[in-house]
């Protein structure tokens, strides 16, 4: 399994890998140790007790132009309709039951049969996820300012998880002290300069604040279900006239009982923002001693709003994206500048605070002397933006989903540069620069520049690929050797593990609008 994210705390490299995290010594590339998500417990499902129709609907046929409906012979009948033999082909007779969220409407035709018009979506690996049958993935990492605590995000329970780093026996681990599960999925975190506070972006497009270590007196995993009104349909016992109302009425009353009651986090949590789209990046300024928010979200937005307790306010907006915005860039030593990107064929830099666009790098053409003719139609989906210094000099890294190669940049007054492009034996997943080394995590499952097909060959003997600069520019380091933690099973290109591993690995390209669809709209669900 590839490593998704990586992040580094001094001289430790911080790698997940689906469900796990791997700790390894960034000093002498040794492995260390591994955190592994605990799966979850398989819950008991027993299937509900379903009241059957009436056996005289489900067997009734007509044998005539005139269809009728009789349920009961006590009761008045249903309504007829008159139809001649070709319509009655086509035409559906009225709703059997009304029409229910989260359940399919049946509708009877002439000789009884059913259609069902809505079928639920169905997300095999949520299922999974709720059976027990697998751990969830780790979507994102990021580590305190103080170097104390690990904050891990997994995606298909919503749950933010916190860990220590304890060092046992000479061998530092990974110690959960932690885990909170969200209101909706998270999508990025960030955490302040006082390595006190979370700040959670989910797909909802809200921007939530909890505190690193919550309180004692507060129960992390228990929830509260919202007080609801009772239901009550508008009509009864005493405003309907047929027997197949009335069993309509009762499947009404036994639907919305049944239900299941939304819930509420208990554990301390505050909403500091919102969008009215998905957010995808996030991330925390602090410039001239104050302190900023700056999100982006699929609708091109990046939104740069004021710091606790005061992000309600929307400080200025930089627009000119086309696309979405995946990846926000603050490099440490320019608080001031923004280096986005996204769906475009281009990076932006900005001057944040005033909003003001300073230039476009062209990303495009150094993509397309990457990889090959027929893949050069491609539409750029940004993975990720880093920054690095060397001997004074600024350098922008630039990754794209599914395209094995880093793209240099030197980011020289208010304006990029193009430097190199770097080739990778695999897609880029990961980078992290530390002040002698440029690491990258790498796809060695999946041929280079494809999601889909897998190696038959040729496959890397490692997952890293490690860099070091040499005369302005970065050149693989061979001295340096990463031990990452293989895995023994093989993967099959049909199998659930490959369509698992590429909706994990490659799926910033699914936020790229469809035709037909417009701006703002219905944010999505975790």
């Amino acid at each position: 399994m590839p490593y998704q994210c990586i992040d580094k705390r001094r001289n430790l490299l911080i790698a997940a890998r689906d469900s796990s995290i791997d700790l390894i010594n960034l000093e002498n590339g040794s492995y260390l140790s591994t955190w592994t998500c605990p799966w979850p417990e398989k819950p008991q499902i027993s299937k509900p007790e379903i009241e059957q129709p009436s056996k005289l609907l489900a067997t009734q046929e007509s044998q005539s132009s005139s269809v009728d409906i009789v349920i009961d012979s006590k009761s008045p009948p249903a309504k007829r309709r008159k139809l001649s033999s070709g319509e009655a082909d086509k035409d559906l007779i009225k709703e059997v039951e009304p029409e229910t969220q989260g359940t399919s409407t049946a509708k009877v035709t002439k000789n009884g049969n059913e259609k069902n018009q809505k079928k639920q979506k169905q997300n095999n690996r949520s299922v999974a996820i709720a059976i027990g049958l697998e751990a969830p993935a780790i979507i994102a990492l990021a580590v305190t300012v103080n170097n104390k605590h690990v904050v891990a995000v997994t995606g298909e329970d919503k749950c933010i998880r916190v860990f220590e780093i304890v060092d046992e026996a000479d061998v530092s681990k990974l110690h959960q002290v932690s885990e909170r599960i969200m209101p909706k999925r998270p999508s990025s975190i960030a955490i302040t300069p006082d390595s006190a506070t979370i700040l959670s972006a989910d797909k909802f497009g809200d921007v939530y604040s909890l505190p690193l270590i919550p309180s004692l007196d507060q129960d992390a995993q228990s929830a509260t279900p919202i007080a609801e009104r009772p239901f009550k349909p508008s009509a009864n016992e005493k405003t309907i006239h047929s027997q197949r109302n009335r069993i309509a009425l009762e499947n009404q009353k036994r639907h919305h009982n049944s239900a299941p009651k939304n819930q509420l986090p208990t554990f301390e949590h505050t909403l500091l923002l919102g969008h009215v789209s998905l957010l995808i990046d996030l991330k925390l300024a602090t410039l001239e001693g104050k302190t900023y928010i700056i999100t982006s979200d699929r609708d091109e937005h990046i939104r740069i709003s004021r710091g606790i307790p005061q992000a309600h306010v929307i400080e200025s907006f930089c627009l000119g994206h086309r696309e979405f915005v995946s990846r926000l860039c603050i490099p440490t030593t320019r608080p001031g500048i923004l280096v986005s990107g996204g769906g475009d064929d281009e990076i932006y830099v900005w001057k944040w605070k005033n909003a003001e666009l300073l230039c476009k790098a062209d990303l495009k053409t150094h993509v397309n002397e990457i990889v090959s003719e027929s893949a050069k139609e491609k539409k750029i989906a940004v993975s990720g933006i880093y920054h690095t210094n060397h001997e004074g000099v600024d350098f922008v890294l630039v990754t794209v989903e599914a395209i094995p190669g880093i793209f240099v940049f030197k980011l020289i007054d208010t304006t990029l540069t193009h430097v190199q492009n770097i080739f990778l034996r695999g897609n880029a997943l990961g980078v992290v620069t530390t002040p002698s080394r440029v690491i990258t995590s790498i796809d060695t499952i999946h041929t280079p520049a494809s999601t889909i097909e897998l190696r038959s060959s040729d496959k890397p003997d490692s997952s890293f690929v490690t860099f070091k600069f040499t005369n302005g520019v970065l050149e693989e380091d061979s001295d340096f050797k990463i031990a990452g933690v293989k895995d023994s099973e093989i993967v099959d290109a049909d199998s659930v593990e490959n369509k698992r591993m590429k909706n994990l690995l490659y799926s910033i390209e699914n936020l790229r609008k469809r035709v037909g669809e417009i701006d703002g709209g219905e944010a999505e669900d975790g």
